[in-house]
């Protein structure tokens, strides 16, 4: 969906629209804010699809007070351009602007999901996890607890529960640059002890993303799953290619994941994933998955936002892994999340 906006003042001929941006911008600060809006409607205009003059365009109506068009702007910029982070973050911002919303920067989330297969024996683990995320000005930080449960038909069989404390944080560290950062902790034997993970996204022209990073867990022994990834935004569309190294004495195995994700507007979308290999991507129980000398996988998820103050996603997944020679086994797992944001009008 073209991002509409009306003509005034067209300039002929834009040859450079980065030098066209920084004079506006200029304009926009010495506070002659009805010339800057001329200039960047010229500029939209001319370059529909130069997402960050779009932005540029949305402050300086912002700044004039008329925050409803400015962030219907936003929303249509973040309907063909979904991750574009500047235009995530100034509609954030210029929501807190309206005169009729108190928004208390606070979402919170609690969600259950499960992962199921039955060989060579009967193994169903369970988590419950409830936190809290909070925005401050360098990017959100999460608090979770996740509560474990995992009934086993080994011999002795097993029935436990135990917790895991996690923290994250995700830092916009440039316009074109965001990372994660995560710690968690557990006393339970089946979740890792230590976990840490990093990674870094990089965003270049036309919707390419780039990112590196790793997961460090530590059960009995050290382990560690470096990642790589690269990922395009298209219009609607959000696709991403990721592998997974799981570096061990034995030596280095690896797994690929596909993503392809449609957006229905800035928050809203469906997901399908599929991937092949050994190493795993973001797992919960880790330990069960260091052995498996193979594996397919299949995901469908989706998020949607039902009003103003909850959201819900969900996703179920499939796979056919081999866990011993020529032995193979259904895997089955799925989650779902309600979160809650506390934004009254």
């Amino acid at each position: 969906m073209p991002v509409l906006l009306p003509c005034s003042l067209a300039q002929e001929g834009i040859a450079d629209p980065e030098a066209a941006y920084d004079s506006i911008r200029t304009v926009a600060f010495q506070g002659q804010l009805e010339d800057a809006e001329a200039m960047a409607r010229a500029l939209v205009d001319e370059y529909p699809s130069y997402g960050d003059a779009i932005v540029l365009l949305s402050r300086i109506i912002a700044w004039q007070e008329r925050y409803d068009e400015a962030i219907d702007i936003l929303d249509s910029l973040l309907v063909v351009q979904p991750g574009h982070n500047d235009a995530i973050q100034a509609r954030n911002t210029i929501s807190e602007w309206l005169p009729d919303t108190i928004s208390r920067d606070l979402d919170i989330y609690m969600g259950y999901s499960f992962d199921i297969f039955s060989q060579p024996y009967n193994r169903f683990w369970q988590i419950f996890r409830m936190g809290a995320a909070f925005e401050t000005a360098p990017g959100p930080v999460l608090g979770t607890f996740n509560f474990g449960n995992l009934h086993a038909g080994t011999d002795p069989a097993i029935a436990e529960t135990g917790i895991q404390l996690q923290a994250e944080f995700r830092p916009q560290i440039t316009d074109n640059s965001y990372a994660w950062l995560a710690y968690s902790y557990s006393p339970f034997t089946y979740f890792p002890q230590h976990r840490a993970s990093a990674e870094y996204w990089y965003g270049f022209n036309k919707g390419w993303v780039l990112s590196g990073g790793a997961s460090y867990f530590y059960f009995d022994r050290n382990i560690l799953i470096p990642a790589l990834s690269l990922e395009k935004y298209l219009h609607r569309y959000w696709f991403s290619a990721k592998l997974h190294f799981h570096l061990k004495e034995a030596g280095t195995t690896s797994s690929l994941f596909l993503t392809a994700r449609r957006y229905s507007n800035d928050t809203d979308y469906i997901q399908l994933k599929a991937g092949a290999g050994t190493a795993p991507d973001e797992p919960w129980d880790l330990a069960a998955d260091l052995d498996r000398q193979e594996a397919y996988s299949f995901s469908l998820g989706m998020k949607k936002k039902l009003n103003d103050n909850f959201s819900v996603s969900c996703n179920a997944g499939y796979s056919r892994e081999q866990y011993n020679n020529d032995l193979w086994r259904n895997r089955f797992e799925t989650f779902i999340s309600v979160i809650y944001s506390p934004v009254v009008k």
